[in-house]
């Protein structure tokens, strides 16, 4: 699922497109129907996943050029700090599809939405509900 993402397909049923443009998501798959925008705010997960890549990035940068400078200390800084700052403004703008079908898949995995058209849970058995407890603090008859 999460290399479906990766590969900025719909995490479950790997369909494409699922971008109008760059910065626009479609609202639903057009293969298996999956809603991508859940709830209000829900694409705060891909701003993580967005925010964690590009600083992990910077972080690789930065231990490669200390290593660089522990062999050469006349080694120039202004390079590395333009690169750095290039980084950091391009890298969301180029990871941003990938970090929406990234969280798109995590929250699948974490909360699995049914299919469109499937059928409802009349017909099933009824399943397991834990005992209800009084707000009164009474447990209720005993069994």
């Amino acid at each position: 699922m999460l290399g479906r993402g990766i590969a900025r397909h719909c995490p479950r049923c790997a369909a494409r497109p699922v971008f109008v443009s760059w910065f626009r998501m479609v609202e639903r798959c057009p293969g298996c129907g999956l809603q991508f925008e859940r709830e209000n705010d829900f694409f705060l997960g891909a701003y993580m996943v967005n925010l964690g890549v590009t600083e992990g990035l910077l972080l690789v940068g930065l231990f490669v050029y200390i290593f660089a400078a522990v062999d050469n200390p006349d080694l120039p800084v202004a390079p590395v700090v333009v690169i750095a700052i290039v980084l950091a403004v391009a890298g969301p703008l180029v990871f941003f599809p990938f970090s929406r079908t990234i969280w798109s898949a995590i929250d699948l995995a974490m909360r699995p939405q049914p299919l469109e058209g499937a059928p409802d849970d009349e017909g099933a058995p009824p399943s397991y509900e834990a005992p209800r407890h009084r707000s009164d603090g009474d447990p209720g008859p005993a069994p």
